[in-house]
């Protein structure tokens, strides 16, 4: 076990009954970087998320998160969880939506600093929409302020589960740039799951592409020469070989 790692994960198996979602899982993620989870359907991506998250308890194996269990850390608030959905409150508006967190789940009393709600709004590209309700923002935006939300407790860690997929490709494209600013500047470990191998490809440091029957690890792909400082163009060479050679590892697990 890395003693350095943000996250730890150990010969990790979760069944479902019969069902097995995947076995003797195992991964480490340092801080501050950014990785992509892939794979097809039913491989256990979001599931080995909600794991992480303490959202759902393993069958089998060991998770550390900073060195502590995940219902720990989430009780310490080390981690925030980024849906597919938004889920915010219709009733509140964006500003009372981002400070949800800290009037919940005895933030008070766990002395940590928080983020200034309206900072973040502007973080996000929202400055001015403070007094939106839900109703009146569009599913990007609302997304943004999901993305808020979650960092108004200074997580060390954003796990983020395919929170772009019902977007339309212009607006996924312009939020994963958000995102990406968002994280240099606040230097978030952030765990992201897509289908999306083009997502993947701008977003990642390291991408980790998962197989079915069961899940399991295929292949850890590591970046950082392709990617000087996570950065890549669209329309770039780098960037074609990237998604060609993420598309291979994929054909030939599903082989």
């Amino acid at each position: 076990m890395l003693d350095d790692a943000a996250i730890n994960v150990r010969n990790l198996e979760m069944s479902f009954g019969e069902l097995v979602a995947f076995r003797d899982l195992s991964i480490d993620v340092k801080p501050g970087r950014f990785v992509v989870l892939i794979g097809p359907s039913g491989c256990g991506k979001s599931t080995l998320l909600r794991n992480i998250a303490d959202l759902l308890t393993s069958t089998d194996g060991e998770i550390r998160v900073f060195g502590a269990s995940p219902a720990e850390s989430r009780r310490r608030r080390r981690f925030s969880f980024v849906f597919q959905e938004a889920t915010l409150l219709p009733w509140r508006n964006a500003l009372d939506n981002v400070r949800l967190p800290l009037q919940v789940g005895g933030w008070s009393g766990l002395g940590r600093q928080s983020r200034d709600e309206r900072e973040l709004l502007d973080l996000v590209g929202l400055e001015g929409r403070e007094d939106a309700y839900p109703w009146q923002l569009s599913g990007g935006q609302r997304q943004r302020v999901a993305i808020a939300r979650a960092l108004v407790t200074q997580p060390d860690i954003l796990l983020m589960d395919e929170p772009f997929g019902a977007l339309d490709e212009i607006t996924r494209d312009g939020l994963n740039e958000e995102l990406l600013r968002i994280w240099r500047e606040t230097g978030t470990t952030i765990v992201f799951v897509t289908h999306s191998l083009a997502e993947a490809a701008f977003l990642g440091q390291s991408i980790v592409v998962m197989g079915t029957n069961p899940g399991r690890i295929v292949e850890q792909i590591d970046l950082d020469d392709e990617k000087p400082g996570n950065h890549i163009e669209r329309k770039s060479e780098k960037f074609f070989n990237i998604t060609s050679r993420l598309r291979a590892v994929l054909e030939k697990a599903h082989g």
